[in-house]
């Protein structure tokens, strides 16, 4: 799975269960730790506030993270860590040397946590890629594309391009033989060049992409995207993506048609027993999130620490004086997940691809919508929904089932 430091919004793994495994409500998927929220670049279209705030977590509040989420009865199968909000490699290597140590002390924890940097790639070079390997870490780089688009939003502080210096990280991960993943954001300066930046993937041996529309979403207030024909623009980027895959045999893996052909082949993976859908940004506490401070949040990791006025905080509580399920007796955190549930009541009421997803992400809903109890997005509508009608009109057109089938 791919995530970004630097997107939008991050890409979020699916907790896969077999059929015959107990499904537990309460069961953690994914811990998102923030590190620290300084990151070394400037993406025009980044959602993370205090990017320039160089402070970083202290081990004691780790281990308390630790302490809280194994006594808190979550882990109950293994489950991911995602160090995010902030470029997580501009934390010191010897730093995770000592995290990785707190972390593996808990009876379990090395055997059952998965760890996971999504990086803007500038930073990597030799030892990041010893510590990679030692301790398969998954990760994933941020890259748009070719030079023009990428450095079209992403950034120095100086105002210069990172293009280079990403793809210097790409081949130092290609040396050490490490597997990644690349996140792209789908902004209005990507939409006429699918060709070129599919061609910039296989050119460099890019196997498995993750496609983010540019949203608006916490600091980023406006989008490029806000333009008349957005959303025809963004189905014809996608289907030229996926018809050039399919014309090369599916070389690349693009989540987003995965995803929709999981969903209509395979649901059951994407499933719970009870057959609702295993969304971890609608189930509280399948998704943990923890700034550097120690406050912590639950669904979508876009909210920790955003200002907000209709729910006065998305923080619902720190792990230095508090248990995780103390939450639950935050009326914020009754207030968000009331208007949640509600909101997902309004997509399973109104929309066909309610299955596909059960009921997308939260911080969409509020930051297009301005509530959560609200249903359709955009987000939603390129992401989710025009993927699975690609998919699907090119199943029907392979079966003969078109009009002209």
């Amino acid at each position: 799975m791919t995530t970004s430091s630097a997107e939008p919004s991050v890409s979020l793994p699916l907790v896969e269960l077999s059929p015959d495994e107990e499904y537990t409500p309460m069961s953690l998927g994914l811990l998102v730790i923030q590190p620290s929220p300084f990151c070394n670049i400037n993406c025009d279209y980044c959602y993370l506030p205090d990017r320039t705030d160089k402070r970083r977590m202290e081990f004691e509040v780790l281990d308390t993270i630790m302490n809280r989420v194994f006594g808190s009865g979550l882990v109950q199968h293994p489950f991911t860590i995602l160090w995010h909000a902030g470029e997580p490699l501009a934390v010191p290597l010897q730093w995770y040397e000592k995290a990785f140590e707190i972390i593996n002390s808990y009876p379990g924890a090395k055997e059952n946590i998965q760890h996971s940097f999504q990086s803007n790639g500038t930073l990597i070079n030799d030892k990041w890629c010893e510590f990679i390997k030692k301790h398969n870490v998954e990760i994933g780089l941020s890259i748009d594309g070719p030079a023009h688009i990428h450095d079209f939003h992403r950034k120095t502080r100086k105002g210069e391009g990172t293009h280079a210096k990403a793809m210097r990280g790409l081949g130092f991960l290609k040396k050490h033989g490490i597997k990644f993943g690349v996140v792209s954001v789908v902004s209005n300066e990507a939409l006429g060049h699918a060709d070129e930046i599919y061609d910039f993937y296989r050119a460099h041996e890019i196997s498995g992409v993750g496609l983010n529309i540019e949203e608006v979403e916490g600091a980023n207030t406006a989008s490029s995207l806000e333009v008349q024909q957005a959303e025809e623009k963004i189905r014809r980027f996608l289907k030229q993506m996926y018809l050039r895959n399919k014309a090369e045999g599916f070389p690349i893996h693009i989540r987003e048609f995965e995803t929709a052909r999981e969903n209509i082949v395979q649901p059951e993976i994407n499933l719970h027993p009870d057959g609702s859908y295993a969304n971890l940004e609608s189930e509280p506490f399948s998704m943990i999130n923890v700034d550097c401070f120690g406050n912590f949040s639950s669904f979508s990791p876009e909210l920790l620490g955003q200002p907000t006025e209709k729910y006065t905080t998305f923080n619902f509580g720190n792990v230095l004086s508090n248990q995780i399920f103390d939450a639950t007796a935050n009326k914020v955190f009754q207030h968000v997940l009331s208007d949640i549930e509600n909101g997902n009541k309004k997509c399973a009421d109104s929309c066909e691809f309610y299955s596909y997803c059960g009921g997308a992400s939260p911080s969409n809903k509020y930051y297009e919508n301005g509530t959560f109890d609200s249903s359709e997005t955009m987000h939603c509508r390129s992401m989710i929904q025009m993927p699975m009608e690609i998919v699907l009109e090119d199943f029907e057109l392979d079966m003969g089932l078109t009009p002209d089938g």
